[in-house]
């Protein structure tokens, strides 16, 4: 009898579990989605009873749909730096904090040109940042002291599933390496990082490899998921390097591109790399792979955001003519001629983290003129999201090595116009690959690997197929090449304003 992986990939807006035949190919799938919370300015909370409603209800679901199969293995992947504070009771103290909450800025801040956090970047691999639960405690500690003093354990949400079903705190090094406390060197906790926190080593979770297994699943648990008692669990990793896994972007030269509402490029190497200027992250994917990259907070939910601004009467005729609106859209930016007639858009809408690192990075046009309408600040927008993977891919080439091939999944890969302006702008080929569940997937993979199934993870890439390809224009590339070198250095001069333009809108409001 065939058996089935499931790859559990609890996301930022949902959670999904994905049943993998044994050839990688989808079985079957199920997804819960669930709100974001943001009561006060900067906040970006979640549920933490309602996610974990969520991973035993799709796990749950998928274990229905193939039954009598047998399930080989149930493996995690996750959303990277959120954070939850556990009280000596084992009770939650807050929600999750996710990776999308500012209000430690000003902490993050403090330390982003000191030596200090210099020697934090490169330990730990990750800029002075937000987003990190390194930042978040120091929040904690100053805004909330009663949640600070309380704290038991400092954990994430994968930590907290696994707590609920095994009684135990325990993390993966790759999960680990998104709070700001893992030594990607040592794969240890930072003692200089618990430090300056003033907390202990007991108050994170136990670090095993993203191969660890776990057995014994609690009888309530098992009955609930349709398991049983010695069904097989592994830790599994973080959602960002599992989807370079996922896509088979293990061979040297190999990047990913993923593009959604934000969207990340990243690069698989076998040691450490850290950026002179903290420009880029250093994450870990296993003992034998890192994965340097850049995520930004300013991908396609920038055109979205354009959308509902720009070209609103033809979206309307569109909507009304029963035709995609996007589409429509798209065919207006085509018209365009490449370098939207010397028009240049700064995507910051929602400040920035690779390569700025900058909460409070601001958007802007550039060299906006009279003949310049909606059509060509549209084609200028889908640039800008562009340009900006544009430096972080420079930045990475810099620090990993030249690239050969770019594989691109995400939501942007349903516009043929996106892909290609994508192509000539970044000036590389794009491979597009079926695995849309590339998270998931990875997390399998390191499932495969912990049961023995797969030697070792280069095997993962005959498990990726790839079907399309997206070749840049030579003629457009070379436009792109001489605008570029103008959006890095009006990007550059304008980053002196930000925090005084945050000011300022603090001051008006």
């Amino acid at each position: 009898m065939k058996k089935i992986a499931i790859g559990v990939d609890i996301g930022t807006t949902q959670t999904k579990a994905v049943g993998f035949n044994e050839d990688g190919s989808v079985q079957t799938s199920a997804y819960v989605r669930y709100p974001l919370i943001q009561e006060t300015e900067g906040m970006a909370e979640q549920d933490v009873e309602q996610i974990f409603n969520a991973v035993v209800s799709c796990i749950g679901q998928v274990v229905a749909a193939v039954h009598p199969l047998e399930i080989s293995v149930v493996s995690f992947s996750t959303a990277m730096h959120g954070l939850i504070v556990m009280d000596k009771e084992n009770q939650p103290l807050t929600r999750v904090i996710t990776w999308a909450d500012n209000r430690a800025e000003k902490y993050a801040e403090a330390l982003k040109d000191t030596a200090f956090g210099q020697t934090m970047y490169q330990n730990t691999g990750l800029p002075m940042h937000p987003m990190t639960p390194f930042h978040k405690i120091r929040w904690l500690k100053d805004q909330v002291p009663a949640v600070f003093d309380q704290a038991k354990k400092f954990i994430g949400i994968k930590e907290y599933v696994f707590y609920r079903l095994f009684n135990l705190y325990i993390t993966d090094f790759s999960t680990a390496s998104g709070t700001g406390f893992l030594n990607i060197h040592t794969l240890e906790w930072d003692q200089l990082a618990l430090a300056q926190m003033q907390i202990s080593q007991e108050q994170l979770p136990i670090l095993v490899p993203p191969t660890h297994q776990m057995v014994g699943l609690d009888k309530k648990w098992s009955d609930k998921l349709g398991l049983n008692e010695q069904t097989i669990f592994v830790l599994g990793g973080a959602d960002g390097p599992l989807s370079n896994l996922g896509l088979g972007a293990m061979a040297t030269g190999t990047a990913t591109l993923t593009v959604g509402t934000s969207g990340a490029l990243r690069y698989i190497v076998d040691r450490p790399h850290t950026h002179p200027q903290a420009e880029t992250f250093c994450c870990v994917l296993d003992e034998k792979h890192w994965v340097i990259g850049g995520a930004t907070s300013n991908g396609a939910g920038i055109f979205d955001w354009a959308c509902e601004n720009l070209l609103k009467e033809i979206q309307t005729e569109a909507r009304l003519a029963g035709k995609n609106s996007y589409d429509v859209v798209m065919e207006q930016v085509k018209k365009v001629p490449a370098g939207a007639k010397g028009l240049l858009f700064h995507p910051y809408l929602l400040g920035e983290r690779a390569p700025l690192w900058d909460a409070e990075a601001a958007g802007s046009f550039i060299g906006l003129k009279r003949n310049h309408d909606d059509q060509i600040m549209m084609r200028a927008v889908v640039e800008g999201i562009c340009l900006n993977f544009k430096r972080i891919l420079t930045e990475l080439e810099e620090l990993g090595g030249a690239v050969k091939e770019i594989r691109a999944t995400g939501g942007f890969a349903d516009s043929e116009v996106f892909k290609e302006i994508m192509a000539d702008v970044l000036g590389y080929e794009l491979s597009l690959t079926e695995s849309i569940e590339a998270s998931a997937l990875g997390a399998v993979l390191l499932g495969w690997q912990s049961i023995g199934k797969i030697g070792d993870l280069e095997t993962a890439c005959n498990h990726v197929k790839i079907y399309e390809t997206v070749k840049p224009s030579v003629v457009k590339q070379q436009i792109y090449q001489q605008l570029y070198p103008l959006y890095l250095s009006t990007q550059q001069q304008l980053s002196a304003s930000y925090h005084q333009l945050a000011k300022l809108r603090t001051d008006l409001e």
